[in-house]
């Protein structure tokens, strides 16, 4: 019987042990996701302290993208980073155009020194940004007319309310064909070199020597392309190779390929490419300027 007791005592010793250590886990869990600081992705706190604005992009209020018609094009997505001193993502909030509160990001952050950096694009989608000295679109996501603000942020006892005013980062290259496009063409492919697709926030320049390429479907009815890059430091020029295909049955066939090489760029400028591109006896009357759309400040240059 003694036995018997003992053996019932120990079945129930063993059941409240298994009992205390699962209470144990599931409190030990939920400690620690109490504890764990993790990045904002979506909409911030409501009692945030830090609300920032964007008040313009480059030579363009603020207030025309968010009435523009569907015909008229501007940046359609916004990045807001914030980062520690030592560079580190803390907190990120992306807006796609036609949000509510698109233009306006709300942070609650504690006391001390950051970096914020608003970016606007119009990529497929969201740039790398995990280092604030390089922060990337690949050829996946797509290069578009780009924006940045990039500053410090000290947050202390006040709230922070601030107004931003964005700066184009890219150089826009436009192509203008005079003759006409293969007949049987369906895409035109424009690859280039020495620009970036990476930039310093710090600075606004390309990091990384980029192997761009940009796709386009072909339109008999239109000859005009363009491109864009973030200029690096150590270059201001392009070499962009044009190659144009025909698809059929899932192949696809090289039918045209030329090179231009020396293409002028100039952050916050667009560089027309005008002439003849598939005609092997004019190929020379290919012209190169400056559009002052973007910046007033013109630059020369003759291509030969």
């Amino acid at each position: 019987m003694l036995l018997l007791n003992l053996n019932l005592l120990k079945m129930r010793n063993k059941h409240f042990y298994v009992i205390v250590m699962l209470l144990w886990s599931l409190l030990l869990a939920t400690s620690c996701e109490k504890m764990v600081i993790g990045e904002s992705e979506g909409p911030a706190d409501e009692d945030a302290n830090v609300v920032v604005q964007v008040m313009s992009f480059e030579q363009q209020p603020f207030s025309l993208t968010q009435t523009r018609g569907e015909t008229e094009t501007g940046p359609t997505k916004l990045n807001f980073i914030v980062y520690d001193e030592g560079g580190m993502r803390i907190r990120q909030e992306s807006q796609q155009w036609g949000d509510s509160d698109f233009g306006i990001a709300r942070f609650k952050l504690q006391e001390g020194r950051y970096f914020l950096v608003a970016l606007a694009h119009s990529g497929k989608g969201n740039p790398t940004s995990t280092n604030v000295h390089k922060i990337g679109f690949t050829n996946k996501t797509g290069y578009t007319d780009t924006f940045l603000y990039a500053d410090s942020l000290v947050v202390g006892e006040e709230e922070v309310d601030d107004e931003l005013q964005l700066k184009r980062i890219v150089s826009k290259v436009k192509f203008v064909f005079n003759d006409q496009l293969p007949e049987d063409a369906d895409s035109i492919r424009f690859y280039y070199e020495g620009g970036s697709g990476t930039f310093d926030a710090t600075t606004g320049l390309g990091v990384v020597k980029s192997k761009q390429q940009q796709w386009f479907p072909v339109r008999h009815d239109t000859q005009r392309f363009e491109i864009y890059t973030i200029p690096r430091a150590d270059s201001d020029k392009l070499k962009v190779l044009v190659t144009t295909y025909r698809t059929t049955g899932g192949q696809v066939e090289l039918l045209t390929e030329r090179e231009i090489s020396d293409i002028p760029i100039r952050q916050n400028h667009i560089t027309i490419c005008r002439g003849n591109l598939f005609n092997p006896t004019e190929q020379h009357q290919i012209s190169i300027d400056i559009d002052t759309t973007w910046d007033e400040e013109a630059i020369e240059f003759n291509f030969r």
